[in-house]
């Protein structure tokens, strides 16, 4: 019995010094692991829970017009934010919300919180505090934690609509930005709650207008409030950028449209700068900065498109605008020359395929040769001879200006003008070019499609001689020249003359801009929306104005020292000569007075 008892004592004292041990064994594995395996973290832990840091924003830099207008700038606001290093307890939510009821919504404020902690982001609770606002939060806010007022920059932009494809926006950060502006992109903006410039000039130039964030050290006592400042990393404020658009004009070209939809390009010949680039309709880029999704996505349904840059993306059929580029490749390949005469009666004919294509002017234009072909725009002339090009002399033509190839150094976003070819024939339609497609690449229809910007370009060709640069919006940049080689000065002394008797000529297709002393120099067209053979066909679909023509103007000035050439696009707005020619008076009379 005792014997009995001394072994179930020792059993149990061997049990008790067991689990003693395992205890004593657990605890110091888990030393060791704290201090040893997770030391190093856990300390670098307990200094961020004293030491933080917030970014100092730097001032982003301003966009300012040739004629030295600011068209943007920052301007330092206020806001309310959770504070990432500090996790805002249910009560600081609650009284938050109280506080602020008009503002805040309790479930919502939640959410953010969530969101906070989870992506260690911060998360704005009211943007662009009041000085009303501020003081409440000062004065009754001290016991609320986990929130901070943040001192920032917002973007504002000058009202006008006309400037607001060329100076873009900005807006968050996402993850293709990221994968975009990568490396060149600072830690600051790699952060998912920053904003960047989603187009236009703010996109292009946003690491010299965004300069480079700073960091303000400080440390934190127990409660978790800021106890002092221990150090601040140097930041660099923003470049301004000076740009080439001439705001006055600018503005003008807008006001000049009358809410059409369209564009007006002009190119500054001294040096291929850019001082008028506009697309209609537009807005503001203030309007974007607080828009809601909902907002947001119904402007991209409008069907005016105000989004769209038509300056820099649309695409159009030249027409008739085409045929002086067009000259200069007939000529120098010979398929032409002044002294050949047709006889225009109103209609081309193509045997091949038994098709006839009619012209513009019933009856035609009689006994013509190139002059006259040009100065009263003779679609049977230009057909004529495109019968007679080689597809490949063509298309290395085309190629030869800037068909196919970047147009603008730093136009963002820009669509460049197709090379129409057998590779985009193929890829388009599965099928080669023929001879009877040139017969409308021939006068600017079919499947030849030019930006406003290329036609801008296209017209400072003619003015040059065929010399000319890449254009550009910001100052002085140095561009690569390029030249259209081969052609004589004589061809190019008949062809402006031929030009400038468009605008001057009785007969002329610009006759009835009344350029008068203005010097002007160009080419009208007329661009087919829908593909129509007869004046009875057109005046049909005509009652649908989206249906009817575009018109179409480019030109130079002053046609004896050219200093600009321009480009008009006014979509359905039928008349090249009566419609988009005078606006192009007008906007190169604002440009040449300042000269």
């Amino acid at each position: 019995m005792k014997d009995n008892k001394i072994h179930i004592y020792r059993t149990r004292t061997k049990i008790l010094l067991s689990f003693f041990v395992c205890i004593l064994t657990l605890v110091i594995v888990r030393f060791f692991y704290l201090q040893i395996i997770q030391g190093n973290e856990l300390r670098e832990l307990r200094e961020q829970n004293i030491n933080a840091f917030e970014y100092i924003y730097p001032k982003r830099g301003r966009i300012i017009s040739r004629d030295g207008t600011v068209l943007a700038e920052d301007r330092k606001v206020f806001s309310l934010a959770i504070d990432i290093e500090q996790k805002p307890s249910e009560q600081s939510i609650n009284k938050l919300a109280d506080l602020f009821s008009e503002k805040i919504i309790v479930e919502d404020l939640r959410l953010k919180v969530g969101n906070s902690i989870r992506f260690r982001r911060t998360e704005i609770v009211i943007n662009k505090l009041t000085q009303e606002d501020l003081a409440k939060y000062l004065v009754s806010g001290a016991d609320i934690t986990g929130f901070s007022v943040i001192e920032g920059y917002e973007r504002q932009y000058n009202s006008h609509p006309s400037i607001f494809h060329v100076l873009g926006h900005m807006g968050y950060i996402n993850n293709s930005d990221v994968k975009y502006f990568s490396p060149r992109i600072s830690e600051y903006n790699s952060k998912l709650w920053s904003k960047v410039g989603k187009s236009g000039l703010e996109r292009v130039y946003e690491q010299k207008l965004q300069g480079e964030h700073g960091k303000r050290f400080f440390q934190r006592n127990a409660r978790g409030d800021r106890r002092v400042v221990t150090d601040i990393s140097p930041f660099r404020e923003g470049e301004d950028l000076s740009i080439s658009i001439d705001f006055e004009a600018q503005k003008l070209a807008y006001e000049l449209m009358d809410e059409r939809k369209g564009s007006v390009v002009v190119i500054d010949l001294q040096d291929f700068s850019i001082p008028v680039a506009i697309s209609t309709p537009s807005i503001s880029a203030n309007d974007l900065r607080d828009i809601s999704s909902s907002q947001y996505q119904d402007l991209l349904n409008d069907p005016a498109r105000p989004l769209f840059n038509r300056a820099f993306m649309g695409l159009y059929p030249p027409a008739s605008t085409i045929k002086p580029l067009l000259t200069i490749f007939a000529l120098n390949n010979g398929y032409t020359n002044w002294d050949e005469t047709i006889f225009d009666d109103g209609f081309f004919r193509f045997e091949e395929e038994e098709r006839i294509f009619n012209a513009w002017r019933e009856g035609g234009h009689g006994l013509t040769d190139l002059e006259k072909a040009l100065v009263e725009s003779s679609n049977p002339f230009f057909m004529n001879l495109s019968i007679r090009y080689e597809k490949n002399l063509f298309v290395e033509f085309l190629k030869s200006s800037s068909f196919g190839s970047k147009l603008c150094e730093d136009c963002y976003p820009h669509q460049f003008s197709p090379l129409i070819d057998d590779n985009w024939k193929y890829k388009n339609f599965g099928k080669e070019l023929y001879k009877g497609d040139f017969i409308n690449l021939g006068v600017g229809q079919g499947y030849m499609l030019t930006t406003p910007l290329h036609l801008s370009l296209i017209s400072g060709i003619l003015a040059k001689k065929g010399k000319y640069e890449l254009p550009y919006l910001v100052a002085k940049k140095q561009n690569k020249l390029s030249v259209i080689e081969d052609i004589t000065d004589e061809d190019w002394n008949k062809l402006q003359s031929s030009l400038i008797d468009v605008i001057y000529s009785p007969n002329g297709t610009g006759y009835r801009i009344n350029a008068g002393e203005l010097k002007l120099a160009g080419k009208s067209g007329t661009a087919q929306v829908v593909d129509i053979n007869s004046r009875e066909e057109y005046d049909e679909v005509r009652v649908n104005p989206l249906l009817r023509d575009h018109a179409i103007f480019i030109g130079y000035a002053p046609y004896d020292d050219p200093r600009y050439s321009i480009a008009v696009i006014v979509e359905n707005g039928e008349s090249g000569g009566r419609v988009a020619g005078p606006i192009a008076k007008k906007v190169l009379e604002e440009l040449l007075n300042d000269f």
